[in-house]
């Protein structure tokens, strides 16, 4: 007769995703890298007579790994991303072609052009995530991010020709259920359900060209948190044929309402396929292309624009040059030790870049991104 047992997995879900955007308020980072980067997948096999070099996983856009049934489930994960340069559609701007020189250049003044403009932005997530089993077909899982940015900046505004802001805090505290919908010895499809709660910060404050004297209102960009609850829903298949696992996924990320400063920011549509080769049984190399839409702010902030005929100082304050598309191909490595007293958990790297964006621009577009999560079974 024939035992049923259920295997964990916390895999990576590293960006994202998607981690793929422009200049995107740094919770949605989280939201597509890291936000789903861990959700704990139960894996059940219909036969005991399988191993655990025969069994599959399941995960939103990170291939399955075979390791023993805990209950308990620890990551810890980080994720770097640089944006450089500007996108206008799928055209390539510089910093000089969104800078305004000021009024006594002689350039005229625009929708396009600003008096500030950041030139590089640096965004780093830490993320912690528990998971715990509930039976063989449900798990919960809690993410706690704390988040990181730093932007720095050229102005036409005097004291102000160059300058940097840093932002820095807890973020937006996840908590989801996932459930197994269906599974064989090949294959599995999972569901899960999150609910993105409106811990990080959206009035983060520091010194800007609007005032000289005092901190103010700093932009979306420069925001720890959505504001808002966050209803988060995603669907995945994986499948495996000899030493290659496969799948596909969708992941998506719904706003519920206009936060307590107005706006409200885009939802965000994921989709991805991923393959990975077990190379040996410590070193499986993996491959991935995420796809995502997300859409723009909805509602304004009036603190951070000003007054005349040109309301925003900087492209990041306007709601309208947010979103976009864009496709990124992403390269990664699994390891782990198969015989050693950590051989249920695994440590992954993977880097990448996007290969297509288009933008609502003028907009910060993304250069390259750097992710590592070490992941504990108990």
């Amino acid at each position: 007769m024939n035992h049923l047992k259920y295997h964990y997995l916390l895999c990576l879900y590293l960006a994202a995703g998607l981690s793929a955007f422009g200049q995107s308020p740094p919770v949605d980072l989280i939201d597509l890298s890291l936000g789903d980067l861990l959700n704990a997948k139960i894996i059940r096999s219909q036969s005991n007579q399988m191993t655990p070099a025969s069994l599959d996983a399941s995960s939103v856009a990170s291939a399955p790994g075979h390791f023993e049934s805990n209950r308990f489930h620890f990551s810890l994960s980080y994720i770097d991303v640089k944006f450089e340069t500007y996108k206008d559609g799928s055209d390539d701007l510089s910093t000089s072609d969104v800078l305004w020189s000021g009024a006594g250049s002689g350039e005229v003044r625009t929708d396009d052009n600003f008096p500030v403009v950041p030139t590089k932005i640096y965004q780093q997530a830490m993320q912690f995530k528990g998971a715990y089993d509930i039976s063989e077909e449900f798990s919960f899982s809690l993410s706690i991010p704390f988040i990181r940015q730093e932007t720095e900046h050229i102005s036409s505004v005097p004291g102000f020709s160059d300058f940097i802001i840093v932002s820095e805090g807890l973020g937006d505290i996840e908590a989801a259920i996932s459930w197994l919908t269906w599974s064989n010895h090949h294959n599995s499809l999972l569901f899960s359900l999150g609910l993105s709660i409106p811990t990080g910060s959206i009035d983060e404050k520091g010194r800007t060209p609007r005032d000289a004297t005092q901190d103010t209102q700093l932009p979306y960009t420069m925001q720890l948190g959505s504001g808002t609850y966050d209803i988060k829903p995603s669907i995945a298949y994986t499948g495996k044929t000899g030493a290659w696992n496969y799948g596909a996924g969708l992941n998506l990320t719904l706003r519920t309402a206009e936060n307590s400063r107005d706006y409200r920011l885009g939802n965000v549509y994921q989709g991805s396929i991923w393959t990975r080769y077990e190379l040996a049984e410590w070193i499986q190399p993996s491959f991935r292309i995420n796809g995502i839409v997300w859409d723009r702010i909805s509602g304004q902030d009036d603190e951070i624009t000003v007054p005349g005929a040109f309301p925003y100082p900087a492209a990041v304050t306007n709601p309208d040059y947010f979103g976009g598309t864009k496709l990124l191909a992403q390269f990664g490595l699994r390891l782990r030790d198969p015989n050693g007293w950590l051989k249920n958990s695994f440590l992954e790297l993977e880097a990448g870049a996007p290969f297509y964006q288009k933008l609502n621009g003028p907009q910060p577009s993304e250069n390259w991104r750097f992710s590592a999560s070490l992941v504990l079974n108990f």
